[in-house]
């Protein structure tokens, strides 16, 4: 891609700790932006040496929950680019909590992202609200419906624009909301 973009390696937790190692120091003559998950996310020792074990930043966190997940990783320096998934994580207020304790710690934010346009606009706020934020993830893979879910486009040309509208900044279409409802659930509590 030459200078076209950044690439990043997204390797879900297919390598062992050792494995990790060698593709992480293979990769260190090479200008990526990171390397994602090469590990299982259970086993913090073993991330935080695969992390310390090389010059190639090491992204992990998609997995992890709330504050109190983050923590270690951020304190035993065992991550280099926190990736929380705002879902997860407990919702956007539990994500600034966590980019506060990662700026504390001079560790940046890649906001792990694979959610319909509501979640991706959530992830794009928190991530323009914080200092340390160095990307956020957007998948090309979707539902075929999830565009018509709001009425607004979300992704512009390779940004995520951050709208003025109050909110998210996004207009549901109850339509097409009620028309993929789980079976058995309601738009609104009908009591």
């Amino acid at each position: 891609v030459g200078d076209r973009a950044e690439v990043a390696f997204d390797c879900h937790w297919s390598y062992t700790a050792d494995g990790a190692k060698r593709l992480a120091y293979a990769l260190e003559d090479y200008p990526i932006w990171w390397l994602e998950d090469p590990i299982p996310p259970e086993n913090h020792d073993v991330q935080r040496t695969v992390t310390q074990s090389t010059t190639t930043p090491i992204a992990t966190g998609e997995n992890v929950y709330r504050t109190h997940g983050s923590r270690r990783l951020i304190e035993e320096e065992a991550v280099d680019i926190l990736a929380p998934d705002i879902p997860r994580v407990g919702g956007m207020r539990e994500g600034m909590k966590i980019a506060n304790m990662a700026d504390d710690y001079y560790v940046p934010l890649a906001m792990h992202n694979v959610s319909s346009p509501i979640g991706t606009m959530a992830s794009a706020q928190l991530g323009a609200a914080i200092p340390n934020v160095l990307a956020v993830e957007y998948h090309s893979y979707q539902l075929g419906w999830w565009e018509d879910l709001v009425e607004e486009s979300v992704l512009g040309t390779g940004r995520l624009p951050i709208p003025d509208e109050p909110g998210l900044g996004l207009t549901l279409d109850f339509d097409t909301v009620g028309e993929h409802l789980v079976a058995g659930e309601t738009l609104f509590d009908e009591t």
